[in-house]
């Protein structure tokens, strides 16, 4: 399961904080991506450590492993995109 999937399954269980990381990243991972845990919790308004905990509540092994997950979402994305540009170079519109 992805980390949007996870987050969406489990959004009624956490805490305004942990809602506030999970809309920043369901909304702009790909720039969650690439911040910190304290960037990312300035950013959203919560501590660093809610940051590190929201990524243990969902599963991962503390935030880089989460950060890891949203970096990986981006090259699938990416990749996708640019089958799809193939493709459509390939055959037309």
């Amino acid at each position: 399961m992805n980390l949007l999937s996870l987050i969406n399954e489990r959004m009624t269980d956490f805490s305004k904080g942990q809602k506030l990381i999970a809309n920043f990243i369901t909304e702009h991972y790909d720039k969650a991506a690439f911040m910190t845990a304290s960037r990312l919790g300035s950013t959203v308004g919560v501590s660093e450590s809610t940051v590190v905990r929201f990524a243990t509540e969902l599963g991962y092994d503390g935030y880089p492993k989460m950060q890891k997950a949203m970096q990986e979402m981006i090259r699938d994305k990416l990749t996708s995109i640019q089958r799809i540009e193939v493709t459509k170079n390939r055959f037309g519109n």
